[in-house]
């Protein structure tokens, strides 16, 4: 035995050595949601982007409701389903089906040109809580290119979520001139989904928090030593320590800083407020320190794993999806280390892969703005409007209607096109959730995560990559 044996006998038994997973920089997804900051254009209508979201979507709609309902194949209480090519063409008092896109209209719904009527167009407008009035149902209705008819079934729509820029088939009766009775509703096909590598090459666990909100508060300071310490395996008992060591990546999804809700007079004028050549005022929503104690956080991480940083809603980033990387400028105690896979600048929304497990993951967006259309609590749970996203094939449905995006020239990134993950985690919930979507038409599974704002549960979430596998762990003070 040696001396160095010796002296450690029993002390360092327990040791564990950190496996490194770090996401490649290179795969076919990896730059899907990128835009060239040389070449984006923004003189460019949604026509072409609504387009070719219906052209690729109604394709598969059109196989799950031929296969379902037929045309004038099948019999529901002896009346036989036919196919309705257009809205224009149904008939009152047949049962019938017919594809087209989701419009919800309710009160609250922001609406861009009222905003330039009032004056308003050079300032954002405030975001609602909820799109509906108090106690009231938005109306649901289905489009094409001929014209719209109102879906009707209160109890049938309540329990089938669909939002606007949703593509489906509906079946049904027209029982008035432009109110069609919803019976039955059919969603696309799902996309292919590659196999899964062999457990023994994709161990390894992933670590996911969103919401860190860093500001000013001295007593958040402690909850955030605790995650590091956590993270980095100084933490906890020995079995806690040896789980911790498997943690191979971290990913930050979105909202690492608190914009500053109040500003007394004095700072207004001194420090946030410029006035440039227009007359209009550039007001700065976050403060220096903020910025400086997330570069420090990751600085202290990223030595022992690799980190995955996306911006979010409340970041010091673009308000249009897909949100861009944020600016290496914010990492200046990282600069050694930033454009490697030791720290990668991902967008918002994002797709990962690690040890060939594919990921798909936005900051909360796209979930927190489909509970503003929806009136029951227990649809506004983020997991039942993640499972939707699958269900509909794009999980970012309300863009461009109530969710400012770029406008994309015959393209839709936000649609499940090629490939659907093996991962679709969501950041900034309200709660930690999980569950599992099954496609009804492949069998293909898909891993479902709901991630909690760590600031208000302290909660983070592990993912196990051989199980697929999540569990939450909670840091209290």
């Amino acid at each position: 035995m040696s001396y160095t044996q010796y002296i450690n006998k029993g002390i360092e038994s327990n040791v564990s050595y950190r496996k490194y997973d770090a996401i490649p920089s290179e795969f076919d997804k990896r730059n899907e949601f990128f835009l060239d900051p040389t070449s984006r254009k923004y003189n460019k209508q949604y026509f072409s982007m609504y387009q070719y979201r219906y052209n690729k979507l109604q394709q598969r709609v059109y196989a799950n409701a031929m296969n379902k309902w037929g045309d004038g194949t099948k019999k529901i209480d002896n009346q036989t389903i036919t196919k309705q090519n257009k809205i224009l063409d149904i008939e009152g008092g047949k049962l019938c089906w017919v594809i087209g896109t989701v419009f919800v209209d309710a009160k609250y719904k922001l609406n861009i040109l009222n905003d330039v009527e009032k004056g308003t167009d050079d300032v954002l407008p405030l975001e609602p809580v909820s799109y509906l009035e108090d106690g009231g149902q938005p109306i649901v209705m289905l489009e094409d290119e001929s014209g719209r008819a109102v879906l009707h079934n209160e109890d049938f729509l309540q329990k089938n979520l669909l939002v606007t820029g949703c593509i489906v088939a509906v079946l049904g009766i027209e029982i008035q001139a432009g109110i069609f009775e919803i019976m039955d509703v059919v969603y696309p096909e799902c996309a292919p989904q590659k196999p899964l590598p062999d457990v023994d090459t994709r161990s390894g666990k992933i670590a996911l928090v969103s919401g860190l909100n860093i500001g000013l508060g001295g007593h958040y300071d402690l909850k955030l030593e605790l995650l590091k310490q956590y993270l980095i395996g100084e933490l906890g008992s020995d079995n806690e320590k040896s789980f911790n060591s498997s943690i191979a990546q971290l990913i930050i999804a979105g909202d690492s800083i608190e914009p500053l809700q109040l500003l007394d007079e004095e700072q207004d004028l001194k420090n946030y407020i410029t006035t440039n050549n227009y007359g209009s005022k550039n007001i700065s929503k976050y403060n220096n320190e903020s910025l400086k104690q997330l570069d420090h956080l990751i600085n202290e991480l990223v030595i022992s794993m690799p980190i995955a940083v996306m911006p979010g809603d409340h970041d010091p980033a673009e308000i249009c999806l897909p949100q861009q990387p944020l600016h290496k400028s914010l990492f200046k105690s990282n600069q050694s280390v930033l454009e490697t896979k030791r720290l990668c600048r991902l967008t918002n929304p994002a797709w990962l892969e690690v040890n060939g497990v594919r990921m798909l993951g936005t900051s909360g967006q796209n979930v927190n703005d489909v509970k503003k259309y929806v009136t029951k609590q227990a649809d506004s749970d983020s997991l039942k409007i993640i499972r939707s996203s699958m269900k509909w094939q794009n999980f970012v449905p309300t863009a461009p209607d109530t969710l400012y995006c770029y406008p994309f020239e015959d393209a839709d990134p936000f649609i499940l096109e090629t490939e659907i993950p093996h991962i679709y985690f969501v950041g900034n919930q309200d709660k930690f959730e999980t569950g599992t979507y099954i496609c009804p038409d492949s069998g293909a599974q898909v891993r479902l995560i709901s991630i909690p704002e760590f600031k208000s549960t302290g909660e983070i979430v592990v993912l196990d990559l051989a199980t697929l596998e999540v569990e939450s762990v909670k840091i209290e003070i």
